[in-house]
């Protein structure tokens, strides 16, 4: 499940069944245009330092 700004081009994936929430930026959006809130994602994580961070963000 996501929730996304469209103009602020960011949004946070909750994971089903956990309590951390993965930023992602718009531009990591994969197949579709747009995505909309509360709907279904998958997604690759990548690590930087100690953060994460979701990319390859696409429709489930």
């Amino acid at each position: 499940m996501i929730l996304f700004d469209p103009a602020e081009g960011a949004g946070l994936i909750a994971a089903y069944g956990s309590d951390e929430r993965v930023p992602f930026q718009a531009w990591d959006i994969r197949f579709v245009d747009a995505v909309t809130e509360g709907q279904p994602v998958i997604y690759a994580i990548e690590r930087v330092d100690a953060a994460l961070r979701a990319v390859e963000v696409r429709p489930a």
